[in-house]
């Protein structure tokens, strides 16, 4: 008996283990999928975008041609289906603003690699005086809440983060100051798509560990820094372009405008009443991250899962 107790409980043990092994995640995963992008990509402390004194050395050059702007009908009934897994309400109107898809021609341009930083936008605000990025029209907790400056300052961890809480005219101002522009949305989109019209700026492949999407609010620890998904850069390389927040372009929104826009550098409507937001944001599901999608939102409103990024024309290289 002495040789064989001991045998015994080792037997029971790496049993017990083993099952623990197994049992133990799958009853932890549902409670882990919320935040298993952030907890895989969580940014280290101290990362930062490339310091460069040279603000046009963060961008990248877009070629001269056509891409493929927009959806086929086809194509809308995929998305549809998609939606459908999250929300069984979703309708197929919902993105016939997307139809029909097109070639559309864009001189060359230049446009951002990163989404507008905290830490870029504020570099503004104490040159120029202009309204620190915040909603000051909250009048509930629960709005004041989505404001993560205090102030003309804010917190050292969201420093890398993109800025939000700012209007399509206080993203308009700052591109401008920096001597660019907001980009058109056709810019926009050929920057996620590529030429040949990818569902998502890497590609047709799901957002997971490529995006920050799917999330609730949890004040700083929303969103991630900008540039933190290498592998999730479009195919001229550009980054969150799918994510983390939504982005103003230049463009007033029209539900049919890619039907009766022209084919050669559209540049939107003359006169709307909502501007063009793309690429969706921390909240939405991965239906909403698809380059394509179109959304739309008052100029005046500023929201926590709001930014920009800015663009040129190649014209500007010599100035």
């Amino acid at each position: 008996m002495s040789t064989r107790l001991p045998a015994f409980f080792l037997i029971a043990i790496i049993f017990f283990v083993l099952a623990a092994c197994i049992v133990a995640p799958a009853h932890a995963r549902h409670a882990a999928e919320e935040h298993e992008e952030e907890h895989l990509h969580e940014e280290p402390a101290g990362s930062s975008v490339p310091d460069s004194g040279d603000d046009f050395a963060l961008m990248v050059k877009i070629p001269a041609g056509t891409f493929k702007r927009g959806s086929t009908f086809e194509e809308l009934k995929q998305f549809l289906d998609m939606c459908r897994v999250k929300d069984k309400n979703c309708e197929l109107w919902w993105f016939e603003d997307e139809f029909p898809a097109n070639l559309i021609y864009l001189d060359t341009y230049w446009i951002d690699i990163y989404e507008v930083s905290n830490e870029k936008y504020l570099e503004f605000v104490k040159a120029t005086g202009h309204s620190p990025a915040l909603d000051d029209s909250c009048e509930t907790e629960k709005c004041r809440q989505g404001n993560l400056w205090k102030g003309a300052s804010f917190p050292p961890r969201i420093r890398n983060q993109p800025v939000t809480q700012v209007s399509w005219y206080d993203a308009d101002a700052y591109c401008r100051w920096r001597g660019k522009r907001l980009p058109s949305e056709a810019e926009w989109e050929k920057a996620a798509r590529g030429p040949s019209g990818n569902i998502y700026p890497w590609g047709n492949g799901s957002p997971k560990g490529r995006a920050t999407f799917g999330r609730k609010w949890r004040g700083v620890f929303t969103m991630t820094d900008v540039g933190s998904y290498p592998h999730g850069a479009s195919i001229y390389g550009a980054l969150d372009m799918a994510g983390n927040v939504w982005e103003w372009v230049d463009d007033w929104y029209h539900m049919k405008y890619y039907s009766i826009g022209r084919k050669k550098n559209p540049r939107g409507p003359s006169t709307g009443e909502f501007k063009v937001v793309r690429g969706g944001s921390w909240v939405n599901f991965a239906d909403s991250l698809r380059s394509p999608f179109r959304r739309w939102s008052r100029p005046e409103v500023r929201f926590n899962d709001t930014g920009f990024r800015c663009a040129r024309d190649a014209a500007d290289e010599a100035k």
